[in-house]
């Protein structure tokens, strides 16, 4: 008997469903830090702590998920070397916007929303043969690294210019 299995009857990837969960659950942690008041004292300081914390780990686990994806999986060479400066700079951009939402620039919740999910959606994209198969390396490739340099540069700027 052999032990090889069908394509489809592999089982899940086990290890890219572990770093998601905790990617998640670091989302939901960095989104519920979000204040939208500027208050002071200790507490409006250990809450932006709080704040840094999550994102940073956030971010760091995207990092991983996405690495996971690109050498699990496949992704464009030129798209993970774009990966490397962008990931950092969409991280600044989110901590940036959050703070913007705590000096009352509400719409500013948009940058830490979408930045995250485009850069799961690309790991995910890139681990995932099905997704792969539906989406060209191209257009998933320009469009998710396009969209999130645009959000993270808006981030920055709409933070210098209010």
């Amino acid at each position: 008997m052999s032990t090889d299995l069908p394509p489809q009857q592999r089982s899940v990837p086990f290890g890219t469903v572990m770093v998601l969960a905790i990617t998640c659950a670091l989302y939901v942690a960095m989104l519920s830090s979000i204040s939208f008041s500027a208050g002071g004292g200790d507490a409006s300081f250990g809450k932006a702590i709080a704040s840094l914390f999550f994102t940073v780990g956030l971010w760091i686990a995207l990092a991983v998920l996405l690495a996971v994806g690109g050498i699990m999986g496949k992704m464009p060479r030129w798209a993970a070397i774009f990966a490397v400066f962008a990931i950092p700079l969409a991280g600044v951009a989110t901590f940036v916007a959050i703070d913007m939402c705590s000096r009352h620039i509400k719409w500013a919740v948009v940058f830490p929303i979408v930045l995250p999910l485009l850069v799961a959606l690309y790991a995910l994209w890139a681990r995932t043969p099905k997704f792969r198969a539906a989406v060209s390396a191209t257009w998933m490739s320009v469009g998710a690294w396009g969209m999130v340099f645009v959000l993270s540069v808006a981030a920055l700027l709409a933070a210098s210019l209010i």
